[in-house]
């Protein structure tokens, strides 16, 4: 791991996102002129009259090819727009043919159906520019009384101010005439981000100049990061290879595995990712299995200058590969925290369902959503060696699986086969450690089932009395032989209650009543009276990460949450008995803690969803029925430690007082927001260590004071739409010293809780 730094050079860099502007301004002019500059990215076009630019021969209708890499402009540029403020978004590609549009001086018009009208100067065009060429990038300076000219041997030039070849290098030359490519003052506005400027230079005005020499990202560099922006902007490309990469930036800080190179429905393919790491910038460069380019990003952080909405992402408008991050005021570095065990797996996101003294259950789902999901699986791991010892995988159909309260079976129901490529309904009960099947039920009815539950010693098979029908069979089967115990018919409004199948009784609602069935025989232990519920169940919302955390190594709690008339009710699953209640809401959302107290968030308005500020949140001891406190803020994913209350408030980490509510800390002037926390794990305590997946990495804060210590080695995280539930039980999870943690590109690792403090004090 690389220490130290050496600045020579600084500056700031204009962004604005969703109108909050931000600066990362040159610190030096660019032009002395007298022309008026004008405000804004490439705006205003030339009032230089036509007369006096170069004419060209090219006319409406004409098909000319271009050569690779040329500037490409939204309108014509005249010299009263200063040379690294021209708006430039796009460049030529490979053996680029454009139809003439029109013709205005020395400029022709086209039209490209994905990037619109666009100009380009006629010269790009010209037999001349055949004999141009791409140099190895040089710093130069200027004789005196010089000019830059929009293209060799045109009209309209530029007078540079003193301090432009600080931010210009020499990358092309034909004949007399040298191509400077200039960065931009702002590289990203709002939603778009802009490339250098390509203007050019006569030959002899050139006083001196100097190869860059290469190692542009080492510690003892020294270019400055936004000078190695500027340099990667223009010599990288999908057909650079890592060993080009290495010469010109050096070695990289750290290696990784990358995240899943190919989109959902594709094989997945796993490149290496080098990140390049200091203070004021992080770039990563991603390359696939043969060792090509795949992927680029530069990771900047805010400051009092560059104050922007963070978290945010922009991407070159032609490669959408290549891409910038806004993220908080401190970047985090990586730490080797170094897994006892990996297991790569094949499908993108991996999450922990169950666990035993042997044996992982595991999920496995691409994460893709709205006809872009196209397979997911069920597989176990061995749990010393993280060898995977059999799968299941369903394809883009539905799953569901029910573990067994012994943990020694497990059952699941699937109603696609991938291979027969056709939908067939399949209720299996496999062996947990070895996977062989113990039954198989096969559905009577040749249309599908609604699903299946589980209670103690039973699987509940829901399936409509006929297609389409809102009317029910619930078939109650024994979990050792799959045959069936007792069968009864649901009319339309039922719901069915069980959660795993640790419940004691068979559960449903039908008829005004909740009815607890003894598994065995189907009588009815205990009821209570409840009237449908005019609010819709928290369940139905896909973003909702769900009432409770469930840990994958305990046994579920014998007391459950349910919506009863328009109330939550608090019932002890063995007796039936009330424990605790309170009102239920629109746009209401709870979380029950780790020490049984309630979260209660409710929308001021009644609506799901809103801005932070549109929220209450409420911690309420539901047994006693009083409330500790409430405060006007949204507060989510909880952990209680002592008197520290862990959350994500108004999309940031932070921590409060637990008896009070009072901020202890928060993350929100150091690290990114999540601003709409969605799909993220769940708060992971180690030591002084708090562990929390957010975004594509699993940072690392002092729990104290919310410092951000860093990110961990080699884990690539995620946000798979629409597995909120997976994602707050199964990305990471702690039993004793072993920690568990998934990730979005198929690798799941076991590691030592105590080799975390070892590994951060070196």
């Amino acid at each position: 791991m690389k220490t130290g730094s050496k600045w020579q050079k600084t500056g700031y860099l204009w962004i604005t996102v969703t109108g909050i502007a931000a600066v990362l301004v040159m610190g030096f002019m660019l032009l002395d002129t007298n022309t008026e500059t004008q405000a804004g990215q490439g705006s205003g076009s030339t009032t230089q009259s036509l007369s006096a630019q170069a004419k060209t021969t090219y006319k409406p209708g004409d098909t000319l090819n271009l050569k690779a890499d040329m500037p490409l402009y939204t309108q014509v540029i005249g010299n009263k727009v200063p040379v690294d403020l021209m708006g430039i978004q796009y460049y030529t590609s490979s053996n680029e043919k454009i139809k003439v549009q029109a013709v205005r001086g020395e400029w022709i018009q086209f039209q490209d159906y994905n990037r619109g009208e666009l100009w380009i100067p006629a010269w790009y065009a010209s037999r001349e520019s055949r004999s141009l060429k791409n140099v190895t990038p040089q710093t130069f300076t200027l004789r005196p009384g010089s000019k830059l000219y929009l293209a060799p041997g045109s009209t309209t030039s530029w007078t540079p101010g003193p301090t432009l070849t600080d931010q210009a290098m020499i990358v092309a030359a034909t004949k007399d005439w040298y191509g400077v490519s200039i960065a931009p003052r702002v590289w990203n506005k709002e939603s778009t981000a802009y490339r250098p400027s390509l203007l050019w230079i006569k030959a002899q005005a050139v006083e001196q100049q100097a190869i860059v020499a290469d190692g542009w990202f080492q510690q003892d560099a020294s270019q400055s990061a936004l000078a190695v922006r500027h340099l990667t902007d223009i010599m990288l490309s999908k057909k650079i290879t890592s060993k080009q990469v290495k010469q010109w930036l050096g070695e990289p800080d750290w290696k990784e595995n990358s995240a899943n190179l190919n989109d959902t429905g594709y094989p997945m393919s796993i490149g290496q990712t080098w990140r390049y790491e200091r203070a004021d910038a992080q770039f990563l460069v991603t390359f696939n299995k043969n060792g090509k380019l795949a992927r680029t990003r530069w990771n900047i952080p805010q400051n009092d200058r560059n104050n922007v909405v963070s978290d945010w992402s922009f991407s070159r408008s032609d490669e959408y590969e290549f891409t910038t991050k806004i993220t908080g005021k401190s970047l985090p570095i990586t730490l080797p925290w170094k897994p006892i065990w990996t297991n790569q797996g094949d499908i993108n996101y991996t999450f922990l369902q169950a666990a035993t003294d042997d044996v992982l259950l595991m999920k496995g789902d691409d994460g893709g959503f709205s006809g872009f999901h196209y397979e997911s699986s069920m597989y176990t791991l061995d749990r010393h060696s993280g060898k995977k010892l059999w799968e299941i995988n369903v394809g883009y159909g539905r799953q569901q699986v029910e573990v067994d309260a012994g943990r020694q079976y497990v059952t699941m129901y699937t109603d696609y086969d991938p291979d027969k490529k056709e939908y067939v309904d399949r209720i299996r009960h496999f062996q947990l450690k070895s996977g062989d099947v113990v039954w198989e039920y096969a559905p009577k009815q040749k249309f599908r089932l609604n699903g299946i539950t589980a209670a103690k010693n039973v699987v509940v098979v829901d399936s409509p009395v006929v297609e389409g029908s809102s009317n029910s069979w619930l078939t109650v089967l024994d979990s050792k032989n799959g045959k069936t115990l007792w069968k009864r018919k649901l009319t339309a409004g039922y719901e069915l209650l069980n959660k795993s199948a640790e419940d004691p009784y068979v559960m449903y609602w039908e008829k005004n009543k909740l009815i607890a069935a003894d598994p065995r025989s189907g009588r009815t232990v205990w009821s209570i009276a409840a009237a449908k519920s005019t609010i819709d169940h928290l369940d139905r919302n896909p973003y909702f990460d769900g009432i409770t955390r469930d840990d994958p190594f305990a046994a579920a709690q014998p007391e459950r949450w349910m919506l009863l008339d328009d109330q939550w009710v608090l019932v002890d699953l063995n007796t039936g008995k009330k424990l605790a209640k309170f009102p239920a809401r629109i746009g209401q959302q709870f979380e029950v803690l780790n020490d049984g107290m309630v979260l209660i968030r409710e929308h001021k308005n009644g609506e799901m969803y809103g801005d932070y500020a549109d929220f209450t949140t409420t911690l309420y001891d539901a047994k006693s029925g009083t409330k500790r406190w409430t405060l006007n803020d949204k507060i989510e994913r909880g952990l209680v430690e002592d008197n520290q209350f862990y959350v994500i408030k108004n999309g940031y980490p932070a921590a409060l007082a637990y008896d009070t509510g009072q901020t202890r800390w928060s993350a929100q002037n150091t690290i990114s927001s999540l601003r709409y926390p969605t799909n993220q794990g769940s708060y992971l305590v180690i030591e002084d260590q708090l562990l929390l997946p957010m975004g594509e990495d699993l940072l690392v804060m002092d729990k104290n004071d919310g410092t951000l210590i860093g990110r961990v080695h080699d884990v690539v995280m995620g946000s798979p739409e629409h597995r909120d539930r997976d994602a707050k039980n199964g990305t990471i999870n702690r039993f004793g010293d072993e920690v568990y943690i998934g990730s979005s590109n198929g690798r799941f690792s076991m590691y030592k809780a105590s080799d975390l403090n070892i590994d951060i004090s070196r």
